[in-house]
């Protein structure tokens, strides 16, 4: 499949069809106003931030009561996960609604170094930026007659491969860059990102400063039809908060010990997100665009559950991902599984969906949501699911930072096996019945492992992925 700037007109007059017989939920629009209504859409991705870090996903010690309230008047999504277990992989499907492995960034950009002695495998290059070629849902809305706005983290390569020349009127934040030098004033290199540092003071915070932003472009362009993007860098490391947070979880923890996870910074970062959001949905409200706007919320994959690399080590491990395992860097629950909300007032019902669902699909139905037709990103409309059991599946033929080691994960209903490369093992567990991953099945379900790692193979031959081989200077005995 060619997946280059080219038109690839879909058929969707069966769908159409199909929608069209059923009923209409109470406090919902049909499918015919939802089509026929042009959304403004406020994309909001967090940095880092696991599935348990909210409180309508079960976290009862961080504060998040804005994005509880969305996600109660709006799509709450169970089993929602990104596209990988790293940053730039993630955000690369979000922008154009294809797999990591379709535009080659599987690993974080910068990410990929050269395979040492102790290292069993080499393992495959990857792209240093999104290519040109690929379009972007900026771009796809652009043509639509979208106004496109994009603030915070891009990490998805600098120069030319910046957000404006990649669909977006506007970048404030966006580059290379895949971390603050601080979320304190002036964030990073002095001069280097004048969008952000010339409308900013000392004290200020980084994801206050991002909102503000975001806020006076909503007011110029109230009268359009906008596309934001919106990706804090929280809570990603550096973890620092702001002090009257961290006393606010300190005192209501009783104890400022860094073992007690999710730590007290940690939570101070998550709930400055939250109040930003609420700033967010407060000023669509007063401009009385809230009923005009589709607001999506997610992360771009989980929180980060070890020690980070010395530079950036102060209040590491921040979060444990709760009853997930693992987290950020590996392709287990913790590592994959996102908070995913989306809320349009008037257009979607309040409901609580249970399907498997993976970044793509966010962005292939944002897209057929406001009639892209031609934009080839692959997934399901999230929005109309029906109940057909699929595959998902993830690709990290890399070393993480975090100590992951090389593998692939392929989820198919209630079922999910986990392959790792060094070994040529697999491990299967039921997420219905453990999804904490802590009893592997593949010895007493072994028809049912084979049967999965075959289509699991099947689905990486499709995608033309990549795979790590051996590594000839391995030295395990190696200093």
């Amino acid at each position: 499949m060619n997946y280059l700037k080219h038109p690839i007109f879909y058929c969707l007059s069966a769908t159409l069809l199909l929608l069209s017989c059923k009923e209409t939920p109470k406090g919902e629009s049909s499918i015919e106003e939802i089509q026929e209504s042009k959304p403004n859409i406020i994309m909001i991705v967090a940095d880092d931030m696991g599935w348990h870090d909210l409180g309508t996903y079960g976290n009862t010690f961080i504060e998040t009561p804005n994005l509880d309230r969305l996600a109660a008047n709006g799509l709450k999504f169970t089993d929602a996960y990104a596209a990988a277990p790293l940053c730039s992989p993630s955000r690369a499907s979000l922008m154009t609604g294809l797999h990591p492995i379709t535009v080659n960034i599987t690993e974080h950009i910068h990410g990929n170094r050269p395979a040492g002695p102790k290292q069993m495998l080499e393992t495959p290059p990857v792209s240093q930026q999104l290519d040109l070629d690929y379009k972007t849902l900026a771009e796809a809305l652009k043509e639509k007659g979208y106004s496109t706005g994009f603030f915070g983290k891009w990490h998805l390569g600098g120069g030319k491969f910046e957000p404006q020349h990649q669909g977006f009127d506007v970048n404030v934040g966006g580059s290379y860059n895949g971390l603050p030098s601080s979320f304190f004033f002036p964030f990073f290199r002095m001069g280097e990102k004048p969008a952000l540092q010339n409308n900013s003071d000392d004290g200020d915070y980084l994801t206050d400063v991002l909102t503000d932003q975001v806020l006076d472009y909503i007011t110029k362009q109230k009268d359009s039809t906008f596309f934001i993007s919106l990706n804090y860098y929280a809570p990603h490391v550096p973890i620092e908060a702001k002090d009257s947070l961290v006393k606010k979880y300190t005192e209501k923890r009783g104890d400022t010990s860094e073992a007690i996870l999710p730590n007290i910074h940690y939570a101070a970062m998550v709930e400055s997100i939250d109040i930003n959001v609420g700033r967010v949905i407060k000023m669509l409200e007063d401009q009385n665009l809230d009923k005009k706007t589709l607001i999506a919320f997610t992360s771009d994959n989980g929180g980060l559950s070890v020690r980070e690399v010395p530079a950036f080590a102060k209040h590491t491990p921040p979060t444990d991902n709760g009853p997930l395992r693992a987290g950020k860097g590996y392709l287990y629950e913790g590592g994959i599984r996102e908070p995913l909300i989306v809320s349009w007032p008037g257009k979607f019902a309040s409901k609580e969906i249970e399907t498997p669902v993976v970044a793509q699909d966010l962005v292939y139905s944002l897209s057929k949501l406001t009639g892209c037709t031609d934009f080839p990103a692959e997934g399901i409309d999230i929005f109309n699911l029906e109940n057909k059991e699929r595959g998902l599946l993830w690709h990290l033929p890399h070393y993480s930072p975090q100590h992951g080691k090389p593998a692939t994960a392929y989820r198919k209903g209630d079922w999910k096996l986990v392959y790792f490369y060094e070994n040529e093992k697999y491990e299967l567990y039921n997420l219905k019945e453990d999804f904490g991953e802590t009893k592997d099945l593949s010895e007493e379900n072994k028809e049912k492992a084979e049967a999965m790692y075959n289509e699991m193979q099947a689905e990486l031959k499709r995608l033309g992925a990549k795979f790590p081989k051996p590594n000839a200077k391995y030295n395990p005995s190696a200093e």
